[in-house]
Order: structure tokens, then C-alpha cells, then sequence
């Protein structure tokens, strides 16, 4: 029996897709052979299901995991941004989409209305972005750093549900 699984967006995911989904994810340079290989399928198919899973948004990209450390960036931080007016948070959002040095910008709930994912050289690139970059921007009442002094786990790979479930459970039925 074929299961399916269809989600917000409207792409509907079989036990395939999601079986190609985790073997791209351990290895996004495998060749499509040993794809096809190891789901039951052709190359040809794995092709189309693959170009498919890309247009419907569902594999965004492929990338090149870098070593920040061995490439001279041993700072990660956190920063959280007070905004103080929504008003202002549409043009700290395209401040900071220019700077390399920010990773990530969510929006959180609490005390602050963004937390910031840094990655610089030293002590003194992270001083520069915060005083000269992040803190005059329009709107930024107040910022809070937590540097990391070690990170004991950072994935990219997100867990694909084995057996499908509709959008908004809390996962497959157990």
C-alpha cells in the first residue's frame, strides 16, 4: 500500500520522496544511481521526483557545510534586538538581510522581538557589527549578547516522519 502524505503547501510526499529526502540530506552530492538504487526506481524517476520535490519549494538548496573555525570566523553568537516600535522592524529586517556576519533573524516571543545568529572573526569584528552596524540601525532600543563558548550540537538535517500524518498533528498516530 502506498501512503501518502500531504502537506500545508499542497505537496504530497509518498514513502519515496520522504526515503529520498533523508539519503539527500545525509549526502547531498550521492549520484542519482545510487538514489534510484537504494528507493526501488530508475535514475530517470529519482530525476523527476527530485526536479519535483524542488519546484513545490520542498528541497530549497544544496550546500557546502564549511568549517567556520578552520576558516578564521571563531566567534558565534546570539544577539537579541528590542525593537521599539513595530513600525521599525521591516527596516532592521533589510539591514540586516546585507550583512554576512548574521546567520539568522527569528522573530521570538519574550522580552525582545528578534534573536540574531552571529558569526565573526574575533572579539573586535563582533564589537564593530554590534556598535557601528546593529545598534544604529532605526528602531533598535536595546540589544543582549550571549556568546557561545561551545556548541555541543548544530544540525541542518530535520527529522522526516517514516509514516505520513496530516498537517497540524502532533505527528504519526502511536
Amino acid at each position: 500500500m502506498l501512503s501518502l502524505t500531504k502537506h500545508e503547501n499542497g505537496a504530497v510526499l509518498d514513502q519515496i520522496d520522504r526515503k529520498l529526502l533523508a539519503l539527500l540530506q545525509d549526502d547531498a552530492k550521492i549520484s542519482q544511481a545510487e538514489l534510484a538504487k537504494a528507493v526501488g526506481l530508475t535514475a530517470p524517476s529519482v530525476n523527476e521526483r527530485i526536479r519535483k520535490l524542488e519546484r513545490g519549494g520542498i528541497i530549497r538548496g544544496y550546500v557546502t557545510l564549511l568549517d567556520e573555525r578552520k576558516l578564521g570566523q571563531d566567534i558565534t553568537a546570539f544577539v537579541e534586538v528590542f525593537i521599539e516600535h513595530p513600525k521599525f522592524e521591516s527596516g532592521f529586517i533589510e539591514a540586516v538581510r546585507d550583512l554576512d556576519e548574521i546567520l539568522e533573524c527569528h522573530h521570538i516571543t519574550g522580552e525582545f522581538s528578534l534573536l540574531l545568529k552571529v558569526r565573526v572573526q574575533d572579539m573586535a569584528a563582533f564589537r564593530k557589527l554590534l556598535i557601528e552596524k546593529l545598534n544604529t540601525v532605526r528602531g533598535v532600543r536595546q540589544t543582549r549578547t550571549l556568546i557561545v563558548l561551545a556548541t555541543s550540537k548544530e544540525q541542518r538535517r530535520i527529522k522526516i516522519d517514516s509514516e505520513p500524518h496530516t498537517p497540524g498533528s502532533k505527528g504519526a498516530p502511536g
